[in-house]
């Protein structure tokens, strides 16, 4: 056999990482809410703007000032706030016996779950992010009308109050994002399937990226990363942004005979730049 040459070797990975990212890309569920920005710095700074509507504080109103008059003063307010990155990562070793005679593609299947497992970390901590850890002091919440079911209208009332929460700090709402979990997936469909033409079907609108369907004005999408009994509003793109260092990346170490290191790495942090863009609704389930 002839001899492997190293740029044989770092072509052969550069492949191996890209089929990876292009199988695992669809991991990522909760990325789809904010942007994505590269950075260099360790330490990342952001400014976030107090989205209170401006009005008179000093002297006369705003409307309606008198002839020669003063006119009244307000000042808007950003907080400068910074963040940190943080690395995310796993590795198995396996060994070459394995990938020799298993029946099974281990190298493959090893690199699929270890990459997976990365993109659910990185979606989880973002999740975690854009509703302050369930714990909101920031964002808006507000809690389910009703427990959604498969006889709720409840559904309908909660998603537009959420829009109309995020419309009263002057947001766009034409296009919000609702994260739902699998157990709130099946109800929001089985509740359109027993009403029928009376409202818009999304079993036609699957897509990638766990969403299912476009209800109320906003796109559902379903995320393993929300909690239970919650379900996440927010204006995509505007909502935060995520800082990243190192977009996923696979590797492969070889110990010539002995065995194979498959590791998968991301490092990036997240952003809250707009908490009044994201409403956090609970006790969907009770």
């Amino acid at each position: 056999m002839a001899a492997e040459y190293p740029e044989q070797t770092t072509l052969r990975a550069q492949f191996f990482d890209k089929a990876i990212k292009q199988i695992t890309k669809e991991s990522y569920v909760m990325k789809q809410a904010v942007a994505i920005v590269s950075t260099d710095a360790w330490i990342n700074f952001f400014w976030r703007e107090d989205r209170t509507t401006l009005t008179g504080q000093t002297g006369n109103t705003v409307d309606g000032i008198p002839r020669l008059a003063e006119f009244p003063q307000a000042s808007a307010s950003w907080d400068r706030i910074s963040t940190i990155l943080a690395k995310y990562g796993l590795e198995e070793n396996i060994s070459w016996e394995d990938i020799k005679t298993n029946e099974i593609d281990v190298m493959t299947r090893t690199s699929i779950k270890i990459a997976e497992a990365v993109a659910s970390s990185v979606d989880k901590v973002i999740y975690q992010g854009l509703s302050e850890k369930d714990n909101p002091s920031g964002i808006q919440t507000m809690a389910a009308f009703a427990h959604w079911s498969e006889a709720s209208a409840a559904i309908i009332d909660d998603l537009l109050q959420a829009a109309e929460k995020i419309k009263d700090y002057n947001y766009p709402t034409d296009n919000l994002y609702c994260f739902v979990t699998s157990k709130d997936k099946r109800r929001i469909m089985n509740y359109l399937a027993g009403k029928g033409a009376q409202f818009p079907t999304i079993a036609t609108d699957v897509t990638l990226n766990g969403a299912i369907g476009r209800l109320a004005g906003m796109t559902l999408i379903e995320s393993k990363a929300v909690t239970a009994s919650k379900a996440l509003v927010v204006v995509p793109k505007r909502c935060g942004t995520w800082r990243e260092n190192q977009a996923l990346a696979t590797i492969t170490k070889e110990d010539p005979y002995k065995s194979v290191t498959v590791r998968a790495v991301e490092m990036g942090t997240l952003q809250l730049t707009d908490p009044k863009a994201v409403v956090l609704i609970t006790d969907t389930q009770g």
